[in-house]
């Protein structure tokens, strides 16, 4: 009797580890090898052409609709256009699949510079190419081979000032993981001394891209602005103030000169503002 238990104890551990190599033969037929390890969400988008590893971001506006993400839009960056995610979360026909969590093969460039393992990317000139961030700003990901490692293709491209420029594009396996990069490091120590209000501001002019050098340089110059008009209308007021009591009949001539400085004074904090503006943006 001991012997026909022990033979069907060792005839049902036999069928139970038939079954679970079953079970692990249809989970390998019903979720193929080449699917990503992912997990994608559906969005609303006007393009029908997006190619798989495209960076997303929304459009402005808050209706949920999704392009190709380029730095020199506001555009908030969401992830990646999937290939086969292994999770996709819909609620609706007509959508693109992005990739918001997980590991995927994303375009990138080297218009920042060579792309290496773990290098933050961001969105690139590029209408839905990434590239190495270096400034403070969104990525989308963190990479995790080099670019140099994978077959690459040229594209020539013109930048604001008309220059042309030959950069490489190709795939690179990407951790998906959207937030806000500090950029590179000697930048980042200048956060700290930096007013939020005016980081805020500056980022609302230049993009999100904006470094923390050009915020500073903006700042100081706006600083600089202000102290040259306040110096102006100071001793134009200082300097009315004197005549008048020296000369009241002179009253008129003194207040057409305190206009005149007045007037000086706001061409200056206008052109202050424009220098602003042009640290921030180009």
């Amino acid at each position: 009797m001991e012997v026909i238990r022990a033979t069907s104890t060792v005839t049902r551990i036999k069928l139970y580890l038939v079954a679970c190599s079953l079970l692990a033969a249809c989970f390998a037929v019903a979720v193929p090898a080449s699917a990503d390890n992912t997990v994608s969400q559906g969005f609303t988008t006007s393009r029908g052409d997006l190619a798989s590893g495209t960076v997303m971001g929304l459009q402005p506006g808050g209706k949920r609709i999704v392009l190709p993400a380029i730095s020199n839009k506001h555009y908030q960056l969401l992830g990646v256009v999937a290939n086969k995610p292994l999770i996709a979360l819909s609620d609706g026909n007509n959508q693109v699949q992005i990739v918001v969590s997980g590991t995927t093969y994303t375009l990138v460039s080297d218009i920042n510079g060579p792309v290496r393992a773990g290098d933050k990317i961001t969105s690139s000139p590029i209408g839905g190419v990434g590239m190495k961030a270096i400034d403070a700003g969104q990525v989308v990901g963190t990479a995790q081979e080099d670019l140099a490692a994978t077959p690459t293709t040229t594209r020539s491209i013109t930048d604001k000032k008309g220059k042309q420029h030959t950069v490489k594009l190709g795939t690179i396996p990407l951790q998906v993981a959207v937030g806000d990069y500090a950029g590179v490091q000697n930048d980042s120590k200048l956060n700290g001394i930096l007013p939020p209000a005016f980081v805020t501001f500056a980022r609302s002019i230049g993009g999100e891209n904006v470094s923390p050098l050009r915020v500073l340089l903006g700042l100081i110059a706006l600083i600089i602005g202000f102290i040259v008009v306040g110096t102006m209308l100071q001793a134009g007021v200082r300097s009315s103030i004197i005549s008048m009591g020296r000369n009241p009949l002179a009253k008129k001539t003194i207040w057409q000169a305190l206009t005149d400085v007045s007037l000086t004074a706001l061409g200056v904090l206008a052109l202050t503002f424009v220098a602003v503006y042009l640290v921030l943006k180009v």
